[in-house]
């Protein structure tokens, strides 16, 4: 039983069959998980692990118990204010609005971190079934080492004014002494949470169909994805990884929030229903209870021109590439031999070999050559390549112009992958019969004062100014290995902000620039805001040394902090 006080004891035992028990907890192991808070912050729990625990509270705002345990939460928090122990409340409807969650803080004054649990699978495998309900996790070991109610005050069948039993604050006194948590814990008197209910699922037509519209354009033989889905046996191979990654927020790759996906061009992302089908799925088995296997028969193959069938293709010069070794940025000049001035209206990069190739950035210049004020105002010029980035699209009506005489001049960043290869990438041009209405233009916010102390997080914000009146048709943000997170916001000259794109998880592996569906119009005076999180800790796994000072630098193990956007100015009038 918990470890309690001998008069919490008495009383207990007194009121004891009014109370329900929950199951015993042999101390539960969960999945790794991810969720976006409610500021559209990333969290991810084995990024916590430095932590003796982590307290998450489920919360529903319609529920008056689970709002008077989030204010008992509080006094709890302050108890345990000088140790590695955080308080955390997790949104466990399905309410996917972020705002709504902001406004409900700020109304009952609570400074808690709330991450949103919009399909509700995290909270599901937590074992939370009651809106106030509590579970302690060990995040070193994930680990659920108690599930329950607060205290007596919020147990089922107890009575408000009674509080003499503090079942969480008795849990983690026995972690932080390092001492077992007793088994059977009491349940919270919250409503019961409504989880979805999931009928039973077919493959071929509830799950295949997910597969190819979000997947198996990575995920095809010859493609840039670790494995083919090639038909029902390899995925319920798989099966376990794709979980992994879905419940992590690792795939699909570069994924902005949620309410931003319809905005862009050719955004990763999968459902709130897409993700629960597919869990779902997998946790029954991965079955194939049919007799057909849509993706056996599907004929995927990658495709070279996303974009089709292009204008002109510029094969880049081959580039040798050693096996081992730093390489330096090359920049190669390629002449374009045209008789006459051309308009281009989107580009593409086909990586020769994706392994080694980090990026490529076209810029242009002129018949007098090279102009390094030039390239510096170009911003990412034409249109960058990394990887998930091969695609640059511009409006309807506006384009790149490339003058007779002149060339690309293209930035190449190799990284080396302990085997020597040849790079023989492509571009591919797009281009306009006629000059069209508007010139697309570049810049950047950007700062690279950077340092960075070892073994910490800085935030850094960067901003650039519209001077005319303008559209904004591209933004991108770029950082490298400890990118954490960014976004980027428009301050209008009537002092509104407006956040326009949200990254919760940069990826500094996946990056991607992300072209307006419909390009926002910036009265002159607008500026933007670009902010961005660097994780120089241990806590970061994709770090190559925390104990390093971050300054600025163009190779990957350093750091860079722009936040690329592409714009055309607007006619006078408009």
């Amino acid at each position: 039983m918990l470890r309690i006080t001998k008069l919490a004891k008495v009383t207990l035992l007194a009121s004891l069959g009014a109370l329900l028990s929950l199951p015993a907890i042999a101390a539960d192991r969960i999945s790794d998980f991810s969720l976006v808070d409610a500021e559209g912050r990333f969290f991810q729990l084995s990024r916590h692990s430095n932590q003796d625990a982590i307290v998450l509270l489920s919360y529903d705002m319609d529920s008056r118990d689970a709002r008077r345990a989030a204010d008992d939460m509080e006094d709890l928090a302050e108890d345990f204010a000088n140790q590695a122990v955080e308080f955390l409340i997790i949104n466990s409807t399905d309410l996917a609005d972020k705002n709504v969650m902001l406004e409900e803080m700020e109304d009952r004054d609570l400074a808690f971190r709330v991450l949103m649990d919009d399909t509700q699978v995290v909270s599901q495998e937590l074992g939370l079934s009651r809106a106030g309900e509590a579970v302690v996790i060990d995040p070193e070991s994930r680990e659920v080492v108690f599930r329950g109610a607060l205290s007596s005050r919020q147990a089922d069948g107890s009575r408000a004014e009674r509080n003499e039993a503090a079942y969480v604050a008795d849990a983690l006194t026995a972690v932080l002494a390092g001492n077992e948590v007793p088994g059977n814990s009491i349940a919270s008197k919250g409503e019961a949470i409504a989880y979805p209910q999931m009928a039973a699922l077919s493959y071929a037509e509830d799950i295949a169909p997910i597969l190819q519209e979000r997947c198996v354009t990575c995920h095809v033989e010859g493609g840039i994805a670790p494995f083919a889905m090639s038909n029902h046996q390899m995925v319920r191979g798989w099966s376990p990884m794709i979980r992994e990654t879905l419940v992590t927020k690792r795939m699909p790759p570069g994924q902005i929030a949620q309410e931003y996906v319809n905005d862009f061009h050719d955004v990763n992302h999968i459902t709130i229903e897409e993700t629960r089908k597919l869990i779902s799925w997998i946790d029954s088995g991965s079955p194939n209870n049919g007799d057909s296997d849509p993706l056996a028969a599907y004929e995927a193959k990658p495709v070279k021109w996303l974009n089709g069938e292009p204008d002109m293709v510029i094969e880049i010069p081959a580039q040798q590439i050693p096996a081992t070794g730093v390489q330096d940025y090359r920049n190669i000049m390629i002449p374009l031999e045209i008789d006459e001035d051309i308009w281009v209206k989107a580009i593409e990069f086909e990586a020769g070999d994706p392994t080694v190739l980090h990026h490529i950035i076209a810029f242009s210049y002129g018949p007098g050559g090279v102009n390094e004020f030039e390239i510096l105002n170009q911003g990412i010029g034409l249109g960058a390549y990394a990887p998930g980035n091969e695609l640059n699209l511009y409006p309807e009506g506006a384009g790149y112009p490339l003058q007779k005489g002149g060339g690309l001049m293209l930035q190449m960043h190799y990284t080396t992958s302990g085997k020597e290869t040849v790079d023989a990438s492509e571009i591919a041009l797009y281009l306009w019969d006629e000059e069209p209405e508007r010139q697309i233009l570049g810049g950047s916010a950007a700062d690279m004062d950077i340092n960075i102390e070892p073994f910490s997080t800085q935030e850094m914000v960067a901003t650039a100014k519209f001077r005319k009146d303008s559209y904004l048709t591209m933004v991108g943000p770029h950082m490298h290995y400890r990118g954490y997170d960014a976004n980027f916001k428009l301050r209008y000259p009537d002092g509104r902000i407006e956040e326009v794109l949200n990254v919760p998880n940069y990826q500094f592996n996946w990056q991607k620039t992300y072209d307006f569906v419909e390009p926002k119009f910036l009265p002159a005076g607008t500026e933007m805001i670009f902010r961005g999180t660097f994780d120089n800790t241990e806590m970061n796994p994709f770090n190559p040394d925390a104990s390093q000072t971050l300054t600025w630098g163009e190779q990957t193990w350093q750091e860079m902090f722009f936040g690329f956007f592409r714009y055309m100015e607007a006619d006078s009038g408009e």
